[in-house]
């Protein structure tokens, strides 16, 4: 996320805490189907400068808007999958052979429980969407729909062509939704939701 560490720790508040201690690495599929073995993500110390309740010395990660927690397939890999299926209409198994041309068949073989999980994803952030009432513009097309396919797709073709302006230069797509819904919950210093995944914390 775009989070400015030094004015304001994102566990405790404080100027000054977040201390950078190093990466870890994970697995990253993009939208290009392109594979990085090992990804780089930072990872930051509080030392409780801030709200003197917080337990110092805990770590946490900054996860770039682009990815999904706890899994290595990025947003636009699963939207643009879920358009191959639900917009252009291929079947499971046209879009797993799509899917596959991408790269090596180990790393981008996608199973049909895969492509489900990519689904409920989806759905998952929609039904965040509709609960919370960020986007209007969105609410007056998916009450509309009355199945999941058309909900689906109102909401593929909302996220494509969203713009968030609340960052210069703007982030536009799916991902510029991501980060949209995370400020418009309040970002980290009110623990806001995710709108795809869930992070540790809502585990």
């Amino acid at each position: 996320m775009l989070l400015d560490i030094n004015n304001s720790c994102p566990i405790c508040g404080g100027v000054d805490c977040a201390q950078f201690i190093g990466y870890y690495e994970r697995e990253v599929i993009d939208e290009n189907g392109t594979y990085y073995k090992g990804f780089p993500i930072a990872r930051y110390l509080c030392r409780g400068k801030g709200d003197e309740k917080i337990v110092k010395d805990k770590t946490f990660s900054l996860l770039p808007y682009q990815l999904v927690p706890y899994t290595k397939y990025s947003i636009p890999f699963i939207i643009k999958s879920m358009k191959l299926r639900y917009i252009d209409g291929l079947s499971t198994y046209k879009l797993q052979d799509y899917l596959a041309s991408f790269g090596k068949e180990e790393i981008l073989s996608i199973s049909a429980d895969q492509l489900l999980g990519f689904k409920k994803v989806v759905m998952d952030a929609i039904h965040k969407i509709m609960t919370t009432r960020y986007y209007q513009e969105f609410e007056e097309k998916g009450f509309n729909e009355s199945t999941d396919q058309g909900l689906l797709i109102s909401f593929i073709e909302f996220a494509e062509g969203f713009e968030c302006t609340k960052v210069n230069p703007c982030i536009r797509g799916p991902c510029g939704l991501n980060y949209d819904f995370y400020i418009n919950g309040g970002s980290y210093f009110k623990n806001a939701y995710f709108l795809f995944g869930t992070p540790s914390q809502f585990r």
